[in-house]
């Protein structure tokens, strides 16, 4: 379940458009998917390398 941002209806994840008050979710790709997790490992490697250093 998710929850419609105009609306805050619980609305399942299965579908597109809420069917309350017609709010399109925004479809995510695989792509965006890997680029986000690149992106969160490229900013949490120097804050271990930083805590490396410390201890």
């Amino acid at each position: 379940m998710q929850e419609c941002p105009s609306c805050a209806l619980e609305v399942d994840r299965t579908l597109n458009v809420c069917p309350y008050c017609a709010y399109e979710f925004p479809r995510q790709t695989r792509s965006r998917t890997a680029m986000a997790w690149i992106m969160a490992l490229l900013l949490i490697w120097p804050l271990l390398e930083l805590i490396k250093l410390i201890f």
